[in-house]
């Protein structure tokens, strides 16, 4: 009996022993695998400011890149508009003077007065 008692001691010893060399080296992976979480996590953040960041700018960039467009735009479209005036004018002059000229035409050959 004292024998058994012995044998179921020594037992349980090393069981309890095993138990804590596993608990222990649990302890490690988990002191392990937090460290790796924080690492990753930090990580993730990082990426996150960095994804935002870049969003930002380019978004800053679009905005600006609009912005001269628009201006490039406008003062392309004022060019023309001017041009257009300018063509009107002439045309108007010339449509005058052909229309002069075909009055005093008209003149010639004795029709009445005419008027523009």
């Amino acid at each position: 009996m004292v024998r058994q008692y012995k044998t179921m001691q020594s037992t349980m010893a090393l069981r309890i022993h095993l138990l804590e060399t596993s608990l222990s080296h649990m302890q490690v992976q988990l002191d392990t695998t937090k460290t790796k979480l924080e690492e990753t996590e930090k990580e993730k953040t990082d990426l996150q400011k960095k994804y935002d960041d870049a969003v930002e700018r380019m978004e800053r960039e679009m905005s600006d890149m609009e912005k001269k467009y628009e201006s490039i735009l406008m003062e392309a479209l004022d060019a023309v508009a001017g041009k257009l005036e300018q063509a009107q004018s002439r045309w108007e002059k010339s449509c005058e003077m052909v229309q002069l000229r075909n009055i005093n035409k008209l003149r010639e050959f004795g029709l009445p007065n005419l008027e523009l």
